[in-house]
């Protein structure tokens, strides 16, 4: 059983969490892009009462490189990057966790279009590298455009379990709305 009480028993675990609103819970503003980025790990540069800067700016060059975050300076305030850039870093900081399980909220709501072109190669890389993801979207072309299986989930009950082998928009519906339309018949 895996201890999931707090954020950093999560993320030791390899269960980590890119969540749906950026702005409220996957940055920290005040900080800048490469902070933001080794929050999640800050533990692995710390020795003794200080920080190895040169270790951890290393690992902020190669997260801004493999993420092509588009930032003229890791020290930048992270508000000053774009949407796109700013969900990037996200990932970037939880992928620093190396996770077994990745859990993405929406991960591209609010991106721009070359940036959710690089979410969705990201998100096959890492599935090919035996990272399992867990997407929530609500956007039923992305859901059958990057899915392996597809759970449609409503009022807390699973409502169908999809092999996405050409499956469509009009199942993945028909299975999110049969128990709602059966409730109203009920009720």
């Amino acid at each position: 059983m895996i201890d999931t009480r707090t954020p950093l028993k999560s993320i030791r675990a390899g269960l980590c969490m890119v969540p749906e609103d950026r702005k409220r819970q996957g940055i920290i503003p005040d900080l800048g892009v490469g902070q933001n980025i080794t929050l999640a790990v800050l533990d692995t540069y710390a020795h003794l009462t200080r920080i190895d800067a040169e270790a951890e700016l290393g690992s902020i060059d190669q997260q801004i490189a493999r993420m092509h975050l588009k930032t003229s300076s890791p020290f930048l305030p992270i508000t000053s990057l774009s949407g796109g850039n700013q969900q990037k870093a996200v990932l970037a900081k939880m992928l620093m966790a190396k996770p077994k399980v990745l859990i993405l909220d929406e991960p591209t709501r609010g991106v721009d279009v070359g940036a959710k072109y690089e979410i969705y190669k990201l998100m096959g890389a890492l599935a090919a590298e035996g990272v399992a993801i867990i997407m929530v979207s609500s956007e039923l072309a992305e859901v059958l455009g990057v899915s392996n299986r597809v759970l449609v989930i409503g009022d807390g009950q699973l409502r169908g379990d999809f092999i996405n082998e050409g499956l469509t928009q009009e199942q993945v519906l028909a299975a999110a709305l049969s128990q709602h339309n059966n409730n109203r018949k009920t009720a």
